[in-house]
């Protein structure tokens, strides 16, 4: 778990919240009101429900804004280096790409997905816990 939350008061504006966001290089802030936690913002947020209402500047060009230079894996590496990749450059989605063409993108949901799947392991205990246990052969 990550201690260093940043956090807004409610009577604050989205423009508050989005500095503070890109100034402490944050994905999302926890919204207060009297020091107690009542929401969130996210990223997503801002742009789906503020952003989209507000487009104030249509001429905007993506590549004024995009990230660069663009972190990317070969769908061969282990999992363990896309961990390792998006940790130290702190991105969430890392995009596949096999001789210079897009193949996929792997994104920390999909490290929460696959976390929460059982091993074989554990599926081979939990289903020899489901039975009485049964004394050897004689």
């Amino acid at each position: 778990m990550g201690k260093n939350v940043v956090t807004i008061d409610v009577q604050k504006t989205v423009y508050d919240a989005a500095v503070l966001m890109t100034e402490n290089k944050k994905g999302c802030i926890i919204i207060t009101k009297r020091e107690a936690p009542v929401g969130i913002i996210t990223e997503r947020d801002i742009v789906r429900r503020f952003v989209y209402k507000s487009l104030l500047q249509r001429d905007v060009k993506v590549f004024e804004i995009m990230s660069k230079p663009l972190v990317t894996i070969d769908p061969d590496s282990p999992i363990r280096e896309a961990a390792r990749l998006m940790v130290k450059n702190a991105i969430r989605r890392l995009p596949v790409v096999k001789d210079n063409k897009l193949v996929g993108i792997v994104t920390s949901t999909d490290f929460a997905k696959h976390l929460s799947q059982k091993t074989i392991t554990e599926g081979v205990l939990e289903a020899m816990a489901r039975y009485p246990s049964v004394p050897p052969y004689s």
